[in-house]
């Protein structure tokens, strides 16, 4: 991990001071900002390569941090927060976030979740994959990308692995539970909302009538994707 540099933004110095010894004892580089304005500065002129982020800062709110860096970068974001209630991990993914731990913490698990959002990330691993194709869509589950016919979709890296499990199980339905499994593993504990938010989210990027291919909604069990018969608008 040498040379990857990790932000952790929080106004607490404690937190600062713990995940920064076990972060640097795993071999990241690790820079701080105290509020979410200091942190948008700071991403301006350091190469960062992941940002723990807290939702309670002082002078801008960890959500609208997290909003502003996703309009123009898919950035890496772990959320850490005080708040444990369901609706704000949803709110958390709604918003673009790759991970969501909350308070108090594990510095072990931490390490362990920046690790996993990495691996998910890391130009290192977009090498050639197999591809899959649904209608004009095409996914590299390997490289992270995604095209309508050559036109490119920019998609978070855990949209990427959901839409990939799906068209790998083209015209079957999935429960949500398979899909956690699946695609988040350990890290939602049976979130099933969690899902709906993300397919929510890949739904409005893949429009029907361009790409040919149709999510449903199986209710009470889960999801289908399947090619369609929509012909693309000229």
């Amino acid at each position: 991990m040498n040379g990857t540099t990790i932000m952790i933004c929080d106004d607490n110095e404690t937190v600062h001071q713990t995940l920064q010894l076990y972060l640097k004892d795993a071999g990241f580089r690790v820079i701080s900002a105290y509020d979410g304005v200091s942190a948008l500065d700071m991403l301006k002129t350091h190469k960062v390569d992941l940002v723990i982020l807290d939702i309670m800062l002082p002078k801008m709110f960890g959500t609208e941090v997290c909003r502003q860096i996703r309009k123009t970068s898919d950035l890496p974001i772990i959320i850490l927060s005080a708040k444990v209630d369901e609706s704000d991990r949803i709110v958390g993914l709604e918003l673009g976030a790759d991970d969501y731990v909350t308070k108090p913490f594990s510095p072990k698990e931490v390490v362990t979740r920046v690790r996993t959002v990495l691996r998910r990330t890391r130009p290192s691993q977009r090498k050639e994959a197999k591809l899959l194709t649904l209608g004009k869509l095409r996914v590299n589950p390997k490289a992270y990308e995604v095209h309508i016919e050559d036109s490119p979709v920019k998609m978070t890296p855990r949209e990427v692995e959901l839409l990939s499990f799906l068209i790998s199980h083209v015209s079957e339905v999935v429960s949500r539970e398979q899909i956690l499994n699946a695609v988040w593993g350990y890290d939602y504990y049976g979130d099933v909302r969690a899902v709906d938010t993300l397919l929510a989210r890949i739904r409005g990027k893949i429009p029907e009538k361009k790409s040919n291919v149709t999510f449903r909604t199986i209710y009470g069990v889960g999801y289908m994707i399947e090619e369609s018969h929509e012909q693309s608008s000229q």
